[in-house]
């Protein structure tokens, strides 16, 4: 009977182990996020800085242009991969963008924000990829991508 006892014991403990551990955000997870952030951020750079970046965050997440200016210039670390984030939480929160990125640029990682905001991870990184797609679209120099065809 202790044996049974014992036994029940170690595998409660156990499987409560297990899905705490399941629950939690893994470390990778959020390194993940923030190395897909910069990475987005370095293209954006590349490919012909904030002002093309803005608009094709706009176009991405229906936040008016000024508004993700006004943004930009409070918090210019954050870059178009910032103000992409906080404006997917926001949509799904109904908060507002400039809430969530007031919160990562004091400390907070992208992905406990996301978290705490019951916001998924894959939504997030899916528009990510359209903004890195969008943003991979530019020709090199910078210029916008109609102004090959404009002579």
């Amino acid at each position: 009977m202790r044996k049974l006892i014992y036994s029940l014991l170690a595998a409660t403990v156990s499987l409560g182990l297990m899905t705490s551990l399941a629950h939690a955000d893994p470390k990778g997870a959020k390194d993940e996020l923030e190395t897909r952030a910069q990475s987005v951020n370095s293209l954006a750079d590349k490919r012909g800085g904030m002002t093309q970046a803005i608009h094709d965050v706009s176009v991405e997440t229906g936040v008016p242009q000024d508004q993700l200016q006004r943004m930009h210039s409070q918090h210019p670390d954050a870059g178009p991969a910032g103000l992409l984030i906080a404006a997917v939480l926001a949509d799904n929160t109904k908060g507002s963008p400039e809430q969530y990125l007031s919160r990562h640029v004091n400390g907070k990682g992208w992905a406990a924000i996301a978290r705490e905001s019951n916001v998924p991870l894959d939504k997030i990184d899916n528009r990510l990829a359209n903004l890195e797609r969008e943003l991979g679209s530019l020709p090199a120099t910078g210029r916008d991508r109609d102004s090959q065809y404009r002579r």
